[in-house]
Order: C-alpha cells, then structure tokens, then sequence
C-alpha cells in the first residue's frame, strides 16, 4: 500500500516538473518572437492578401463587362453577344481582351499578342477557315513601333492582307477598326505611340480606296482614364461591350 503512494507522489512530482518545463519554454518562445510578428510570415500574408485582391478585381470587371452585354432596352435582339455570332474578330493584344473577360468566345475572335499588320497572314487564314459573315480587323498598335511612324509602309502591309482576304473571300464584308488611343504617359515611354492619330487617318483613306467602312473609337476612351490598365495601354473590361456595341453597329448585326 505504501509503496503504491509512493509511486503515485513520485508520477504527481513528474506530471509537476514537465508543466513547470513545458509554461517556461512557452515564455521563452514569445521572448525571441518580435514585435509584430516575423517579417516572412508577414511578408506572405500580405503576398496572399494581394493575390486575392487581384482575383477579386478580376470578377468585379468580368461581372461588369456581362451585365452590359446584355440590351434591357431592346430584349428580342438578344445580347450583344448573341448578335456578334457569325462574325469573326483578328485582333493584336488590346482585342486579347474580348476573351480575357469572356465577352466573346474563341471562335469569335482570332487575337495574338505582338500582331502586325506584315505577320498577320496566318490568323487571318484561321479566321477565315471559320467561315465568318463578317470580318473585323483590328491591327496597328505593334506597326506603330514596328513602322517607325512611316504610316505608307504600315498601309501597304495592311493592303497585302486585305487583298489575301478578298482572294479567298471575294464578297465577305470587311470591317476595319481604328487603332485605339493611348494615354500620355504610354507615348512619354514609347513615343512611337503619338503616331495613332496619323495612322488612324491612313486607314480612313485606305478604306475609302477599297470602299470598306472604317470603325471610328477615337472618341469611345475620351474621358476615361480610369478604364486603362496601369500601361495606360490596355484596357480593363468596361470598354469592351461599348466596343463590341460599335463594331455591331457598323456591320448592322
């Protein structure tokens, strides 16, 4: 009996001494943690916090960009979406948008980074292939650097291209976009930029060499700085159904 006790004092003082061990150990550790935390965890947390903060903007401007697609005020045309079905758009990094934000699907839209008009051949074939009734281009921002503000060369590239489409597809209607404004800030580092009004009106005479409509968008960015992204290039979702409104138009869709 005795001996039991005495084990039992003896498992008591144990159970004591690893409590006493384990609360200093504890208090050691909030002793050699800094105020604030560790910066690497910090550091992480915040890399977290802005990741998602990303992806919550992204939604926002996607959500944004479908409620326009839809026409409240005509509902039997269906949305501009529905309405764009059959045409086919060949564009360069600012037309990359339209699927970007899901506004079109990749059978509407032939888009690559980096296009120009003098490369633009083997999109344009792709395009093509999916038997539009209605073609829009949408290339010049890339020859404006690649041109050298030489609006004649980046003319007769462009007609190299319209005369491959009327070879394939004699009586396709061909719609031309006009380069899209940049902000200043784009031109202060790239000022081969400044270019996009002079280049602008090479494609209207262009297309009245040719009897193609040309697409005005000049004025559809006045006034909204707030609808670049931070290269004061591209373009967040807002514009995008405003665009695809305007190319609609001008083909009568």
């Amino acid at each position: 009996m005795r001996q039991n006790v005495r084990i039992a004092w003896y498992f008591l003082v144990l159970a004591l001494l690893v409590g006493v061990w384990f609360a200093h150990g504890r208090a050691d550790e909030k002793k050699t943690e800094p105020e604030g935390g560790f910066p690497a965890v910090a550091w992480i947390e915040a890399q977290e916090n802005a990741d998602v903060n990303k992806i919550e903007v992204k939604l926002e401007q996607k959500e944004a960009a479908e409620q326009q697609l839809s026409d409240p005020g005509n509902p039997d045309k269906g949305t501009l979406k529905e309405r764009f079905a059959g045409a086919v758009l060949v564009g360069d990094s600012v037309a990359t948008g339209f699927l970007d934000y899901e506004i079109l699907d990749a059978t509407e839209i032939v888009a690559l980074r980096g296009l120009r008009t003098d490369s633009a051949g083997p999109e344009i074939e792709k395009a093509l292939s999916l038997a539009p009734k209605v073609l829009f281009l949408s290339i010049g921002l890339n020859d404006l650097e690649y041109c050298r503000g030489d609006s004649r060369l980046f003319i007769r590239h462009y007609e190299e291209r319209l005369t491959e489409i009327r070879a394939q597809a004699p009586d396709l209607p061909v719609y031309i976009n006009g380069i899209l404004p940049v902000l200043p800030e784009a031109v202060e580092k790239k000022p081969a930029l400044q270019n996009v009004d002079t280049f602008n009106q090479a494609l209207r005479d262009m297309c009245k060499k040719w009897n193609l409509t040309y697409i005005d968008n000049s004025e559809l960015l006045q006034d909204h700085a707030d609808w670049y992204q931070k290269d004061a290039v591209h373009l967040k979702s807002t514009p995008y159904p405003l665009w695809l409104e305007r190319m609609e138009e001008a083909a009568g869709l």
